[in-house]
């Protein structure tokens, strides 16, 4: 069997679809050796990382603009992936909901997320351009559909009309690194690098709208005015802009930017809890790798983070600061609550496993293609 896979979201700092992608390739060729995976990629200016792929792997890397090439996929479903990979493909793999285009090939997408379709206003220009107007006939069109949640899956159904048949619920799995044990050396030399103390309150995640970020400030500004010596907190993802100056026993808001996993462990190792108050999630990475990393968590009660979460973490309304402030301030007061959390969230963590996640992938993959 030979498969098409875009792996273009993984090609610079994955996060999101792009921590998917990666998830799938490093595993898929080693668990069906028999099988051939062509890997797309394609930029201008970005080369996709060079690594040691199996035998049974072919990257294709093309120079070519990325905004022409997904106005010529979605839009007019030309050039097709085999002409592009010189290769005749048996099925196609999209990692997001928009098909990419081959001749003769069975086609799978992956859906994420539809906020986009219920919030455009929240939504970034080219993703309301492109997946709104189009995600309902391309999905149509696929022979399979992977939702990485339940929640995803209902969505799919109401908003989508997907026959149920056609969808397959596999959810996304957690960087073996997360679950690692971490020496206390290599903590200190991550926090003394990016000049960030321990104990602190940890946000992960993109600065969009639906991340609700301006709760998440107005909430813990609230609570350090009515708490004494609250921990900063520390923003992984957005940029210095969102940071917010203090004193050694006020509020004070750090922004560090991107991180790489073996960071993103360092930090979750040294800090007090995760909080993620997302107006939505089709899953909710962080919380995931929070629970794998043995750090509680506060998060958002409803669509897939009450779902991954699995009674292993502090549940929030993310419309209401108060109650995102009172669900931090329980954790940090409450060491019963946190050591419980922790344990709790370890067991949870243990069914998000990418080794699973590729194997339950290469199952649709058969079932697509049939006899």
């Amino acid at each position: 069997m030979n498969i098409g896979f875009d792996v273009r979201p993984s090609l610079a700092r994955p996060t999101g679809v792009g921590t998917y992608v990666l998830g799938l390739v490093q595993r898929l060729p080693s668990s069906a050796p028999d099988h051939h995976f062509y890997y797309f990629s394609a930029s201008l200016r970005d080369r996709y990382p060079v690594r040691a792929w199996p035998s049974n792997v072919t990257l294709v890397d093309r120079r070519l603009p990325v905004r022409a090439l997904n106005f010529a996929w979605n839009r007019l479903g030309w050039p097709s992936l085999d002409m592009l990979a010189r290769a005749s493909l048996d099925l196609v793999h999209s990692p997001h909901p928009l098909l990419v285009p081959a001749r003769k090939a069975k086609h799978i997408v992956t859906l994420h997320d539809l906020f986009f379709l219920k919030h455009p206003e929240m939504t970034e220009a080219e993703i309301r351009r492109d997946y709104a107007p189009l995600v309902a006939k391309h999905v149509r069109r696929a022979d399979g559909v992977i939702c990485v949640s339940e929640h995803t899956a209902s969505e799919a159904r109401l908003l989508l009309d997907v026959p149920p048949a056609k969808i397959a619920v596999i959810p996304n799995g957690v960087d073996p690194a997360y679950r690692s044990p971490i020496a206390p050396e290599a903590v200190d030399v991550v926090l003394a690098r990016r000049r960030l103390p321990k104990g602190a309150i940890l946000y992960v995640g993109t600065e969009d709208k639906r991340k609700n970020l301006v709760n998440l400030a107005m909430a813990y500004m609230g609570l350090a005015r009515r708490r004494k010596r609250t921990p900063p907190l520390v923003l992984v993802g957005p940029g210095s802009w969102w940071a917010q100056g203090g004193t050694d026993v006020g509020p004070q808001i750090r922004a560090v930017g991107y991180l790489e996993t073996s960071e993103m462990r360092a930090l979750m190792a040294a800090s007090a809890l995760l909080v993620l108050p997302s107006l939505e999630e089709g899953f909710g990475l962080p919380v995931a790798e929070a629970m794998a990393a043995g750090l509680p968590v506060v998060c958002s009660r409803g669509s897939a983070l009450e779902e991954v979460a699995g009674g292993a973490a502090t549940l929030v309304n993310p419309l209401d600061t108060r109650s995102i402030a009172d669900g931090m301030e329980r954790v940090l007061d409450d060491p019963a609550l946190a050591d419980a959390q922790r344990r709790r969230g370890l067991e949870q963590s243990r069914q998000f496993d990418w080794d699973t996640t590729a194997a339950r992938t290469l199952e649709f993959y058969r079932r697509v293609l049939g006899p």
